[in-house]
């Protein structure tokens, strides 16, 4: 596994930042980095399951091990996902090396209305080409949260 890591300055209070990035209706534009009409279905909730698809359908399952609202989000993803959100049973090898992964968001306030968020990946490094697109996500949150 490697740990791979992503930061944003935010000039928006935490509160604001922590809405735009769990808004269903917010996320196909912030998360257009990894290919347009990217959406979830799920609650960000702790306990709850996440899954993130593209537009055929196609996806990976996370449970949210922990939320604290304006502080920060951690998952694990497990599970990878089929049209009309089927777990996938048989797994090929790239899809056996992801289950597993984890994602954490990180929101900190830093000065009047501004916020760092940090993005941390602890992945297979063969996601890490993939990964990268965290650093466009981050500036689509931005531009978005700053509109």
């Amino acid at each position: 596994m490697k740990t791979l890591k992503y930061k944003i300055t935010i000039n928006q209070p935490v509160a604001v930042v922590f809405e735009k990035i769990t808004n269903k209706t917010v996320y196909p534009e912030w998360a257009k980095a990894w290919g347009e009409g990217m959406t979830f279905s799920g609650e960000w909730k702790e306990g709850s399951h996440i899954s993130f698809f593209d537009t055929s359908g196609q996806g990976t399952k996370a449970v949210v091990e922990s939320i604290k609202p304006n502080e920060s989000i951690k998952m694990k993803h497990v599970a990878m996902v089929e049209d009309g959100n089927k777990e996938v049973q048989e797994l090929d090898e790239t899809m056996q090396k992801w289950l597993g992964s984890r994602e954490e968001y990180f929101f900190e306030s830093v000065g009047d209305n501004k916020t760092d968020v940090t993005i941390v990946i602890e992945a297979d490094e063969a996601f890490e080409p993939m990964m990268q697109a965290w650093n466009k996500a981050l500036v689509y949150l931005k531009d978005i949260c700053e509109a």
